[in-house]
């Protein structure tokens, strides 16, 4: 017997690398990744970030070697991505790739800097857009190019007012933006001086002052003793120009009279004018200043009191005296923060005014940190987050991926301070977290914090091995599970520790034989994962020996035979002649080792006798034993020869009978003498069909005995061929295959796949001629099919035949793409359906068609958006299936203004703002000073277009407001809208300027 090993040679695989479909990945394209690699490679995989590429914008190839990104994002594409190669006993890895991933500019900003300035003053403009790679600049002054930096600077004079335009382009993505800003100059303003109506002033008459002036004016003011004039005998002109007492006293109107001038940068004031009239002190009055200010803030103190002679004053800060003088200056530390009072005294008259101020100073805050509940984040387990700041903070605020937190499972403290993720999980809770902490003058965000959650390890998996192997293979048992961080593997044999890795290898030997247990951990989750498998070793086996009862073997006596043998032996078979044991008077022991012979003939047991030992990977046979036994002459026997022969075949027909002497023989072939000796040879043909007799005679003893034997002789069958029943296979429909042949056929037979045909949509007919499918399906009835014919000696196979099954089309589906594009971008619809033949595609946009071909791309206009239907159809099948996809266009949205409800905004009056835009607005926005409105006082229409300000105060509600409008791909912001708050006693209202407006009270 012979034994054959076949083995596989599998050499290690070199380093894949990462082939790009593009040069330059740009944002909303598609960008490809391919593998390349050469050597035995079974599988391709691809890691992004670590893990398994998943998500429905990332298509893999049917071998899994491309890897598409569809529809690149800036952040959810950069990787690093990295593939792998296998085959059974190697895989290698490419090296990293990150994409850097073209975009933008999104929006042009002017950063934050004053539309004001006075001559002479540095102006520095820059421009900022968020644009990969770094976008180029170019500034505009009315019109004319002045720069072509992101930055610029000029020295201001009244010829650089006017408009700034900066233009953002990026050239690899195609994208312009660009931005506005008006910047007005303002010269000094010259002395002002103070004309009356009178040369002198008289108690009891009526006295005017006008302050006359020239240059950028913007406002008058007048000061009595250093304060704004008030009373019911005092009166301003509509411009505030012209000063008018009523009814002149000796107590209220001495002055000294000021008249300031006045513009955003500049002010100056006139010489004093004093009337002389006699009045004791009235009320002492601190000059309105603000009551909270930044450290390093200049603060003047001024504190006034009517009186004649002129009152003394003194200044104390929480009780301790600071000055002596009406006004004071101090650079604000938080030592300065407190209760200011101002008392004024006059000797003359005995009497003394006081009036208090109290002064908040705030610190810049320091950055804040985020600390951590828990060292780890742990998959399933909640998290807390908690904003580490100090100094004077009015608030806490959280950001997620750049924007406010939100969803059921994250909860924020009630000072916003603490944030808790409930029931963590690997992908969604990432980050990155920051927090901010403000107060009125000063803010500050924390470093970016992203989170690393630790889970698994999921299921252990022992990588699929045989169970069984021989002595002297080499074996490597390999396990994985999916775990961050990964797992530690511990493996046992038989529960004994022999390696601390994720993969071992070994030798085959006997020692190797037991259970093998993988035990996956991870420390930081506290899971712990277990796989197992069994392993079982064979030696090869030794050569067994046939060991005998007795010496010799005697006719009528028993007679046994008994297998030795040592090693992993599974079973024992003995073989007569070559064959199994048979017979009445043939016993084997249970374990088949030993074979005994009841009373022994001369015919039937020479043997030769062998015996075999056998595991599930060696065999083993003994030396051939031959029994030798004396016997008189019996019967007459052909030797075993075939009943049935091919034509041409050299046979030899021997006769023997158990005789002593030999006897003699003779041979019919039907009925006919054709020989006189033991044996004769015939060269087969159709001739030599029929009944041999040999007949042998003992001329000593007179016995004769025949023996007959009937020859079949068979010719070579020719190829069949298979007849279909139609010309296509189309699924649902019946299909029978006729298998056509001719000769001394026997049998027919048919094979799908290889295999004898089964099941019950299978049908062949009572001679199995024929092979019927009913109801084709376009997997399970592809064939190979081939019908066999036989008879006992020959058998002929046809060429195969594979059904190509018309089906489909099964369903039409449009290729993943987003349903949002802006004006200009390049879209392209991709459209499949599963079928045999391939389908006719048809595109219609709105009803209409628009292309023949599965794919076509156009670029994004208004009049593109709308229904878009793909028709798949199958001419053989007479099938069509439809798959819609509606498209929305979204055009740059221009610049909104802003509209108010009353051409002048009153104290205590409600005023209404009116976000005015066109195009596509999906949202609007209002920002105060830089923040979203809230209070009381602030109410938004219920689609946030109209802002309304309840019960107008001068101070509170200033600005600048500013709205913005959006849709889902673009945004654009008015230009700020001032509410200019400048009286305190008595005014009229009338307009500064395009976006400001003065608030008019009475008291």
């Amino acid at each position: 017997h012979s034994h054959f090993l076949s083995i596989l040679c599998t050499a290690p695989l070199s380093k894949p690398t990462i082939l790009t479909s593009n040069n330059t990945a740009v944002e909303t394209k598609d960008f490809s990744l391919t593998c390349n690699a050469t050597g035995q490679i079974h599988a391709y995989k691809w890691f992004i970030n670590g893990v398994a590429p998943a998500g429905r914008r990332i298509q893999l190839s049917p071998d899994r070697r491309t890897l598409t990104l569809q529809s690149l994002k800036r952040r959810v594409n950069k990787g690093p991505c990295v593939c792998e190669i296998e085959n059974p006993f190697y895989r290698n890895r490419s090296d990293p790739f990150t994409l850097d991933v073209a975009y933008g500019p999104d929006i042009a900003t002017i950063v934050h800097s004053p539309d004001e300035y006075p001559t002479g003053a540095n102006i520095t403009l820059s421009c900022v857009a968020d644009s990969n790679p770094a976008a180029q600049f170019t500034w505009l002054h009315n019109g004319q190019s002045v720069s072509n930096s992101a930055t610029f600077s000029i020295i201001a004079s009244l010829s650089d007012a006017g408009t700034y335009t900066c233009t953002a382009s990026n050239s690899f993505t195609g994208l312009t933006r660009t931005a506005t800003k008006n910047i007005i100059i303002y010269a000094p303003l010259s002395k002002p001086t103070i004309l009356t109506s009178n040369n002198t002033e008289v108690e009891t008459k009526d006295f005017s002052l006008t302050c006359y002036a020239t240059g950028q004016i913007h406002a008058y003011k007048w000061f009595i003793n250093g304060v704004a004039p008030a009373g019911r005998r005092i009166q301003l002109s509509p411009d505030r120009r012209t000063l008018t007492l009523r009814s002149l006293t000796r107590s209220f109107n001495k002055g000294p009279y000021v008249c300031e001038i006045e513009n955003p940068f500049y002010h100056n004031r006139s010489d004093p004018f004093t009337l002389d009239v006699a009045y004791g002190p009235d009320i002492a009055t601190i000059v309105h200043s603000a009551d909270e200010y930044p450290t390093a803030a200049n603060i003047t103190l001024s504190c006034v009191a009517d009186s004649n002679p002129a009152a003394q004053f003194t200044w104390l800060h929480n009780g301790q005296p600071v000055s002596n003088s009406a006004t004071f200056s101090i650079i604000a530390s938080l030592s300065d923060a407190g209760t200011y009072t101002c008392t004024a005294s006059n000797s003359f008259t005995g009497l003394t005014c006081t009036a208090t101020k109290n002064i908040i100073i705030y610190a810049p805050l320091s950055k804040p940190t985020i600390v951590t509940s828990n060292i780890t984040a742990v998959e399933t387990k909640d998290f807390s987050l908690t904003c580490q700041a100090t100094g004077q903070i009015h608030a806490y605020q959280w950001f997620i991926n750049g924007v406010a937190p939100a969803g059921s499972r994250i909860q924020l403290s009630p000072d916003k301070r603490t944030l808790t993720l409930s029931r963590l999980t690997r992908r969604d809770n990432k980050g990155p977290y920051e927090c901010e902490i403000r107060n009125p003058f000063y803010s500050n965000r924390s470093h970016p914090f992203t989170l690393d959650v630790a889970y698994g390890p999921d299921i252990a998996t022992i990588d699929h091995i045989s169970d069984q192997f021989a002595t002297g293979i080499n074996v490597t048992l390999s396990c994985v599970a999916d775990s961050n961080p990964p797992a530690q593997f511990t493996w046992l044999q038989n529960g004994q520790s022999v390696s601390n890795s994720a993969s071992f290898s070994i030798i085959t030997s006997l020692n190797h034989i037991g259970n093998y247990t993988c035990i996956a951990t991870n420390s930081f989750t506290g899971l712990t994962r277990t796989a197992n498998k069994t392993l079982m070793i064979y030696a090869p086996l030794s050569k067994p020996t046939i060991v005998t009862s007795n010496i010799t073997a005697v006719e009528t006596k028993d007679f046994s035979l008994t297998c030795q043998a040592t090693g992993q032996i599974h079973t024992y078979q003995l073989f007569i002649n070559g064959v199994a044991p048979a017979g009445s008077r043939i016993q084997l022991s249970p374990d088949k080792r030993t074979l005994t012979l009841s009373r022994l003939t001369r015919r039937d047991t020479k043997g030769p006798y062998e015996c075999e030992i056998r595991n599930p990977f060696y065999s083993n046979r003994s030396d051939p034993f031959t029994l030798d036994v004396a016997y008189g002459p019996d019967i007459a026997t052909i030797d075993h020869i075939s009943d049935q022969f091919t034509t041409g075949i050299n046979v030899t027909l021997s006769c023997v009978a158990d005789s002593n002497p030999p006897a003699q023989f003779t041979w019919l072939q039907n009925g006919k003498s054709v020989n006189n000796s033991a044996s004769f040879s015939i060269i087969t043909s159709l001739n030599h069909i029929g009944n041999y007799t040999c007949i042998a005679t003992n001329s000593f003893t007179g016995l004769t005995r025949t023996a007959n034997k009937t020859l079949m002789i068979y010719a070579p069958l020719s190829k069949p061929t298979i007849v279909t029943s139609n010309i296509t296979a189309v699924e649902t429909k019946d299909f029978s295959m006729t298998c056509q042949a001719t000769g001394q056929i026997h049998a027919y037979r048919w094979f799908i796949n290889g295999v004898a045909p089964a099941g019950s949509r299978i049908q062949l007919s009572p001679d199995k001629k024929i092979l019927t499918i009913p109801n084709l399906t376009r997997r399970d009835n592809k064939g190979p099919y081939v019908c066999e014919i036989e008879n006992p000696l020959f058998s002929n196979r046809s060429d195969p035949f594979t059904l190509d099954v018309a089906y489909g089309p099964d369903i039409a589906m449009i290729v993943r793409t987003q349903d949002v594009y802006p004006t200009g971008a390049n879209i392209t619809l991709s459209c499949s359906a599963i079928s045999n033949p391939p389908v006719q595609f048809t595109w219609l946009q709105n009803g209409q068609p628009v292309s023949n071909s599965a794919t076509f791309s156009f670029i994004a206009s208004l009049n593109r958006a709308g229904t878009y239907t793909c028709i798949a159809s199958n001419s053989f099948t007479g099938l069509a299936r439809t798959a819609n996809k509606t498209l929305i266009i979204y055009a740059p949205l221009s610049k909104p203004t802003i509209l108010t409800s009353n051409r002048t905004a009153v104290e205590t009056k409600d005023f209404s703002l009116t976000c005015q835009g066109t195009g596509q607005i999906h949202a609007y926005r209002w920002f105060i000073n830089g923040l979203a409105p809230s209070g009381s006082r602030i109410q938004l229409s219920p689609d946030k277009k109209i802002l309304t300000i309840g019960n107008l105060t001068r101070r509170e509600n200033k600005g600048p407001y500013v709205c913005e409008i959006e849709n889902p791909l673009f945004r654009n912001r008015s230009d700020p809208f001032t509410l200019n708050v400048t009286c305190e006693y008595i005014c009229s209202s009338y307009m500064v300027h395009d976006y400001s407006l003065v608030v008019s009270s009475q008291r």
